[in-house]
């Protein structure tokens, strides 16, 4: 009898891990197929689709808008309840019916001036897209040279088109779409890899909300990718002012001199006046913490840093900003008028919580789908 029992206690949790080890897998959120959907319809509206091969178009349209209903049904449902498979299923069929559109399309557009008004829009969208999603990431002079070059050859291709040099322009469209192709791969894959942190990130916005709602208290959390940073007050958001930030921005501060502005847990630990800074105004925080002092040590005994580096000091929220571009050291620059508004409000203690991003990536403005 006892056998029997076990038996069947057994049978019956073997049969709930088989149905939650299903339920995680059909939990795996459909990203790259989704991407890949929205990548391809694009494509599909570039080579005039809806014109050419408009059934297939339509019928990729319909599964991508249905997938992304389908994505938010199941978003809304308990976490454990989620099914991610009927959005993937859509997606990909979005996918082909894209493909068998451009396809069609293109056995259309035979003609040479057609094919290459075609290249030059495709590649002008995304040389905007490039600079709209990653003109403010620290390119090294290599890239950004080379991106220069690329838009100038660009501008150089129009020219040609305009004066019916089609091989010119041709050959001038295949050299930039090399280089814009490559670093569209390689910033997505920094980003991507950036964001990685985002849970830690979300957890110390949080973190900082909660104290200044139940302590009473302002604080401050800044943005580092939106380039902003928003005042709270017993938990809510009062204000956004536009900062500017370390040219060498992404990820966090590492050593004396890297340009990165750090992020984490921060408090002000004096005020200065004018006369006290050449900044007009500045808040100094109290970076490097112990938390910075310990990651600093760890990265010297793992060999990622110089026995000789320095840590660096003297990190500030100031003013003499609004120069519309990154420049600072590491610290956090604001406009002076914007600058006198958060000094009159902040306190030797006020919280400052530093972030890459207070959004997850798909939900970035200019975030490449």
């Amino acid at each position: 009898m006892k056998i029997k029992l076990w038996f069947f206690v057994t049978l019956a949790i073997m049969v709930l891990a088989g149905i939650l080890i299903q339920r995680f897998r059909n939990y795996k959120t459909p990203e790259m197929e989704v991407m890949r959907a929205s990548k391809m319809l694009a494509e599909a509206q570039l080579v005039k689709s809806l014109k050419f091969a408009k059934h297939a178009f339509q019928e990729a349209s319909d599964n991508y808008n249905a997938a992304m209903s389908e994505w938010d049904k199941q978003n809304d449902r308990f976490i454990l309840l989620r099914d991610y498979t009927k959005v993937s299923q859509l997606a990909k069929k979005s996918s082909h019916n894209s493909e068998i559109a451009i396809a069609s399309s293109k056995k259309f557009i035979n003609n040479t001036e057609d094919l290459l008004q075609v290249r030059i829009n495709k590649i002008g969208g995304k040389i905007q897209r490039f600079a709209d999603s990653f003109g403010n990431f620290p390119m090294d002079k290599k890239h950004r040279e080379e991106y220069n070059k690329s838009k100038l050859l660009y501008a150089e291709s129009l020219i040609a088109f305009k004066n019916k040099n089609y091989l010119s322009c041709k050959l001038k469209l295949d050299s930039v779409e090399i280089v814009v192709n490559d670093y569209f791969i390689f910033y997505q894959k920094k980003l991507n890899n950036y964001f990685e942190a985002y849970p830690q990130w979300n957890h110390m916005v949080n973190q900082t909300i909660v104290w200044s709602k139940k302590n009473k208290s302002y604080a401050i959390v800044v943005d580092k990718y939106a380039r902003q940073l928003s005042i709270y007050k017993d938990g809510t958001r009062l204000q956004t002012l536009a900062i500017e930030i370390g040219a060498n921005w992404i990820g966090d501060k590492r050593q004396q001199g890297d340009q990165s502005t750090p992020e984490g847990l921060y408090k002000i630990v004096q005020k200065k006046q004018n006369g006290q800074t050449k900044y007009h105004k500045a808040l100094l925080l109290d970076y490097p913490n112990e938390h910075d002092k310990q990651r600093f040590s760890l990265n010297k005994m793992n060999g990622l840093l110089k026995q000789d580096a320095n840590i660096g000091n003297l990190i500030e929220i100031h003013g003499n900003g609004g120069k519309g571009s990154d420049w600072t050291d590491g610290c956090i620059a604001l406009k002076n008028s914007d600058m006198d508004e958060l000094f009159k409000i902040c306190t030797l203690g006020t919280k400052v919580t530093i972030v890459g991003s207070t959004k997850l990536i798909n939900d970035l403005p200019n975030n490449i789908r």
